[in-house]
C-alpha cells in the first residue's frame, strides 16, 4: 500500500513538471511584459516562426502594423502580383491582457479571427470578441 502511494506521487509529480516545463517551450504561446500580454495561437501558422512573432507583436500592441483592405491590398512580390494572394485558412489567435483594471475582473480578453497570405505580408486581424476574465489576483 505504502509503494502504491509512493509510485502515485511520483507519476503525478512527474506530469506536473512536465506540465510546468512544456509551458515555457510552447511555440504558439507569446508573452510581453510591457505591456502585459499573453498572445495565443489556436494553431501553427502555415508561415515562418518570424511572421507568426509579427503577427503577435502587431495583436499585442508592440508594433503599429496598418491593416489592409483586401480591395487596396499592395502585394509585396511578383507572384502575389500576377496571380493574387494564397489566402490561408483562418486562424483564431487569442489575446489576454493582464491587470487592466485594479479590481476582478481586472483581464481583457479578446478573440481575433486572422486571415493571412503565405507569400507576401498581407494580413487582415479581425477582432471577434472581447471580455473581461478573472486570471490576475488583485494588487
Amino acid at each position: 500500500m505504502k509503494l502504491l502511494k509512493y509510485s502515485l506521487f511520483v507519476i503525478v509529480s512527474a506530469f506536473l513538471i512536465l506540465s510546468v516545463f512544456a509551458d515555457g517551450i510552447n511555440p504558439l504561446v507569446y508573452y510581453y511584459e510591457d505591456p502585459e500580454v499573453t498572445v495565443t495561437f489556436s494553431e501553427p501558422l502555415s508561415t515562418s516562426e518570424a511572421r507568426q512573432h509579427e503577427i503577435a507583436d502587431t495583436i499585442a500592441g508592440i508594433t503599429s502594423n496598418t491593416i489592409i483592405d483586401p480591395a487596396n491590398a499592395s502585394p509585396d512580390n511578383i507572384i502575389c502580383i500576377l496571380f493574387g494572394h494564397d489566402i490561408a485558412p483562418t486562424a483564431t489567435v487569442t489575446a489576454t491582457h493582464h491587470k487592466v483594471y485594479k479590481y476582478n475582473p481586472r483581464c481583457l480578453m479578446e478573440v481575433y479571427h486572422i486571415t493571412y497570405c503565405t507569400r507576401c505580408d498581407y494580413t487582415v486581424e479581425n477582432l471577434e470578441s472581447s471580455f473581461y476574465i478573472v486570471c490576475c489576483p488583485e494588487d
